[in-house]
């Protein structure tokens, strides 16, 4: 049996939030996984162990995870800088083996896809428009940032956000210096890496998916009425959006540039313009589109990564 399996960090989320939506997850994912011949599942962090004896092995209730070649989706992050280390290590033993890491078919290293500093960086070296950042340093050093803030940014509001966090959690806007002194007083005491950027005035944002160089589908992400987060994990509301051509572009040059097989570009829909914000890599949330973007969407995924798993071992590390 060949599987997807999507390992997850329980104790990121209210156990509330974390079971709707492994829910909505696996109702998402299961049918369109089985019509690619796929078995989709979820499995908690703290039940894996990494080993290596002989080669890698990741245990799972008795049973190595690694002597079959499956399909794995797992992140390198987390609120608690201890699980994100031992996400990296599963992550790593996974990469060592000869399954298949679908977060990882890019090229560079990780954290291209993964810090939005860097994200940001790259974006802004191909020409394409982001928003003005700074990154916020850290620990008792993190208020020297707020003239340079004021400089480079203007005088606010400002978004401070993680750099390296999904789902919209923990964002927050601030609309005065003062505001932003006690942000990045609360920030500098998470362990974590923040940044801050400008607020724009806009509309939402539109995810445009990226499969194996063809725009596959547009997701329109729209905040509640008086919020500021789109994302569907943050009481957004998501559906269907036409990807303009300009954005298309712009997206496909992205996921070249990366050598990146999957990919979903975010770009935040404001007056001025469109800005790129962030991208990730690998499966991706759909739930909130209509038909047929969700089910041409959901084939696409999940065929992709049969296509990867029948590839031989040597053409699916060549990113590595």
């Amino acid at each position: 049996m060949s599987f997807v399996t999507l390992i997850y960090r329980p104790d990121d989320f209210s156990p509330g939030h974390l079971s709707t939506t492994l829910e909505r997850i696996s109702d998402a994912y299961r049918p369109f996984a089985e019509k690619a011949g796929l078995t989709f599942r979820a499995i908690p962090i703290d039940e894996l162990v990494p080993a290596c004896t002989d080669r890698p092995h990741l245990w799972w209730r008795g049973e190595d995870l690694l002597d079959t070649r499956q399909c794995y989706q797992v992140d390198e992050f987390s609120w608690d800088p201890q699980t994100a280390h031992y996400l990296h290590a599963v992550y790593r033993t996974i990469e060592q083996s000869d399954s298949v890491l679908l977060g990882r078919t890019f090229d560079g290293p990780t954290h291209v896809v993964t810090d939005k500093l860097s994200i940001i960086q790259r974006a802004t070296r191909l020409g394409i428009r982001t928003p003005a950042t700074v990154a916020i340093p850290f620990g008792r050093y993190a208020r020297t940032v707020v003239p340079l803030i004021e400089k480079e940014l203007g005088p606010g509001p400002y978004i401070v956000k993680p750099r390296e966090l999904g789902m919209g959690f923990g964002i927050l806007k601030v609309d005065t210096t003062e505001q932003l002194n006690a942000a990045i007083d609360m920030v500098a005491q998470s362990g974590m890496g923040y940044l801050a950027q400008s607020f724009v005035p806009n509309t939402g944002d539109l995810r445009v998916y990226v499969i194996d160089g063809v725009v596959v589908a547009g997701q329109r992400r729209t905040p509640e009425l008086g919020n500021y987060i789109s994302n569907i994990s943050q009481g957004g509301s998501g559906r269907g959006g036409t990807v303009r051509e300009d954005l298309a572009e712009a997206s496909l040059r992205i996921a070249a540039d990366l050598n990146a097989s999957c990919l979903a570009v975010d770009w935040l829909l404001s007056e001025p313009g469109p800005a790129l914000t962030e991208w990730c890599a690998g499966l991706g949330g759909f739930s909130g589109l209509p038909e047929p973007d969700r089910n041409e969407l959901g084939n696409a995924f999940f065929r992709w990564a049969r296509s990867l798993l029948e590839q031989p071992a040597d053409e699916r590390t060549r990113h590595a």
